[in-house]
């Protein structure tokens, strides 16, 4: 698992083995990791700090094992909160942290995140890695300024390992579903399930035969082997394909070298053939009806304005919607902060009108999931994906969320308050 949680994270080599003999070997919460030679000890009750100190060149390195606390929500709350609390306030930090995607160790899921910040003139790296488990979360933080030491900062970061798994417990309450009425709460995204799909994207000609007429179309292809021809409402967040309404919509994939055969027996057989690792076409040597991978978007943050009405595109006011509450329009601002504003988007189809996503909240996005949670706490999750290798924060970009083509609008739109 460790060598899992090193090629999700960073791309660093291995430290020669010699460093083994010597190095530290401790354990402190829930994590077990490896001091290189020659590190200071401080000890407290809430945090261990590693030091090295080149006093003649004033380089240092420090590692900061915290102690298990109590979660802070999600585990992006969970990284935001630690790196405001533990990094920039006591350091001094301004730097936002650059987040790698989000992965799982032992059924804990992690955050690795990096900032390089000015310290008295010198360029200095601020790294956190942020467990969560059990609505428990434990936190390693890294800091130097030094290039000197980045092999045992490899090192340290390859050897860290997690002491308790946790991963049948968290399969356990990746496969629980909740059972709503119809202005219900969506899954948690900190319950997301160890699942990660591949979504391709095709724009295509719809099966009415009208030339004039395309539509997008997607096929889910999950690591074991299955393909769903279609997006969940709900995404892909905490769905497995024997835990889903959707159990008997799944099919079979084949591999046969220059294409894929799919085989599902409530909608059909398919064939994709490669043309490369991004793209497959429904038909050999074609280059029409191309299924284009779809990025990965976990732990996407984007800004901006949103609508799935085209007048709103157009700059124009939606009569309908402006004779129905004058009070709304059908537009949802998203914040690079992680906030949302929903002015009158009831994602009716879903659960036949959540209005309780109106006005207010956060967003996060995993596994082709949006989930929203509003002020008070309740949570609505609906599917997410980007329009087939579009960007998804491009200042251009269309989305698809709740399986509705939402337009991007033009930087005019203000939230209204």
């Amino acid at each position: 698992m460790k060598s899992l949680m090193y090629r999700s994270l960073i791309s660093f080599a291995l430290l020669i083995s010699t460093m083994l003999c010597t190095a530290q070997y401790s354990s402190f919460g829930v994590i077990n990791y490896t001091v290189p030679e020659g590190y200071k000890l401080i000890k407290n009750d809430n945090v261990l700090t590693y030091y090295k100190e080149d006093k003649s060149t004033g380089a240092y390195c420090s590692f900061f094992v915290y102690n298990l606390m109590d979660a802070k929500g999600n585990a992006r709350q969970c990284f935001d909160f630690c790196w405001e609390n533990l990094l920039q306030k006591p350091f001094k930090i301004t730097a936002a942290a650059t987040l790698q995607p989000e992965a799982r160790i032992k059924g804990w899921r992690f955050l690795l995140g990096n900032a390089r910040y000015n310290d008295n003139g010198v360029a200095t790296l601020a790294l956190q890695i942020t467990f969560l488990g059990e609505n428990k979360m434990q936190n390693l933080i890294i800091l130097s300024n030094s290039d000197a030491y980045k092999k045992e900062i490899e090192d340290f970061i390859a050897k860290a390992d997690i002491a308790k798994d946790i991963s049948q417990h968290a399969a356990g309450q990746d496969t629980k579903r909740q059972v709503t009425n119809s202005n219900a709460s969506a899954t948690s995204a900190t319950i997301s399930a160890n699942i990660k799909y591949d979504v391709w994207m095709c724009h295509c000609y719809a099966a009415t035969g009208n030339l004039a007429e395309k539509q997008f179309k997607v096929v889910v292809l999950s690591p074991d082997g299955r393909s769903l021809y279609y997006m969940p409402e709900i995404g892909l967040n905490a769905v497995t394909p024997q835990n889903s309404k959707e159990a008997d919509s799944w099919g079979r994939v084949t591999d046969k070298g220059n294409k894929l055969v799919l085989v599902n027996n409530k909608y059909g057989n398919m064939e994709l053939y490669k043309i490369n690792s991004t793209s497959m076409s429904r038909y050999p040597n074609s280059t029409s009806s191309v299924y284009i991978k779809v990025k990965q978007v976990d732990g996407l943050r984007f800004e901006g304005a949103y609508s799935p009405e085209l007048s709103y595109y157009n700059g124009k006011t939606d009569i309908i919607s402006k004779q129905t509450d004058p009070n709304r329009r059908p537009v949802i601002f998203f914040k690079k902060d992680g906030t949302y504003i929903n002015e009158g988007i009831t994602f009716s189809n879903l659960t036949f009108g959540d209005d309780f996503v109106i006005g207010k909240g956060t967003y996060e996005i995993v596994n082709y999931s949006l989930v929203l949670t509003t002020q008070t706490g309740r949570k609505l999750q609906v599917a997410f994906i980007p329009v087939l290798d579009a960007d998804p924060a491009g200042t251009n970009s269309g989305l698809i969320i709740n399986n509705n083509l939402f337009y991007r609008l033009n930087k005019t739109f203000a939230p209204r308050n």
